[in-house]
């Protein structure tokens, strides 16, 4: 991580976090290009034809593969580093707290329902969504989207929250993510810092 870098989640966790947060998208994107293009599943031998054809029909196929997969075994290996480094979190205790893991079924609505209602997909398409998939990675990446992922959260609960560190009796507003789904008012944690105003806790 780069010196000065606030942020524990460096740029390849960010991207498979949020590949991992669109992957029904994914999941339904290779489906319907598949079922699109089924006429064109059977063995036409291996020449210079054969093979553009396939890069044409298929080829987006193995992109969404291959981002299906790095989503699933990046953010593994990135909750894996972040339950290790638990001797970096600090103590606090809640002062209030908001669940916050219905916004994911917002949040999982605004691509999935679109994508359900679109005929065929071709050349537009394709290009669309890597516009797209890029701007949101932009957006998401500096924001608390990071957090709010209907995948992660079928897991993990999260929450909008207000803590109170040491002493102090000022608090501070936070999002925390936690594998445990009964946090409660006045709850004492342990936090480690993802982001800006971004927390995992134990």
């Amino acid at each position: 991580m780069p010196s000065g870098n606030p942020h524990l989640l460096k740029r390849p966790s960010l991207f498979a976090m949020f590949c991992l947060s669109y992957l029904p998208l994914l999941f339904l994107l290779i489906v319907k290009v598949m079922m699109a293009n089924r006429s064109f599943l059977y063995y036409a031998g291996f020449n210079k034809e054969s093979i553009i054809t396939f890069t044409e029909k298929f080829g987006f196929v193995i992109i969404l593969v291959l981002l299906s997969l790095y989503a699933i075994i990046g953010t593994k290996l990135t909750l894996a580093n972040i339950k290790r480094i638990e001797s970096n979190a600090f103590p606090v205790t809640i002062s209030s707290i908001k669940p916050k893991n219905e916004e994911a079924l917002s949040y999982l609505a605004t691509y999935v329902l679109p994508l359900l209602a679109q005929g065929q997909i071709g050349y537009f398409e394709y290009i669309a969504f890597v516009v797209l998939f890029g701007i949101y990675y932009k957006l998401y990446a500096t924001s608390s989207l990071i957090l709010i992922n209907p995948i992660l959260n079928l897991k993990y609960g999260l929450y909008e929250v207000e803590y109170l560190k040491g002493d102090t009796t000022i608090p501070k507003s936070a999002m925390i993510i936690s594998e445990n789904k009964w946090i409660n008012e006045e709850d004492d944690l342990q936090i480690v810092k993802l982001s800006h105003r971004l927390y995992f806790a134990y």
